[in-house]
């Protein structure tokens, strides 16, 4: 099974659509999905040296945007279903003074 997605990630690392995929990854990953980037990127800066300072700046920038789509959900999302979560265990109280 590792040798499997192993071999997936480096045909997708080396496929034409390596930079949206890193991208979309590094993207979700700042917000809701807990794979790091890092296994796309390193195969594809091994793969094409010459683009390294590229595709680390494409995964900052992608990284920072879903980092603030993350804090955009987490400051929304709080009133509407964590607050009455909280509320009905009891620990609004404990999570205020947190």
């Amino acid at each position: 099974m590792l040798r499997r997605l192993y071999n997936w990630t480096l045909s997708l690392a080396a496929g034409p659509r390596a930079n949206f995929a890193l991208g979309t990854v590094s993207f979700i990953e700042s917000s809701v999905f807990p794979i790091p980037p890092d296994l796309l990127l390193i195969p594809m800066v091994i793969a094409k040296r010459e683009k390294a300072w590229y595709l680390a700046f494409l995964c900052t920038v992608t990284s920072v945007i879903g980092g603030l789509l993350g804090y955009f959900i987490g400051s929304v999302l709080f009133y509407e279903i964590a607050e009455p979560i909280l509320s009905f265990y009891g620990y609004l109280d404990k999570f205020d003074e947190f």
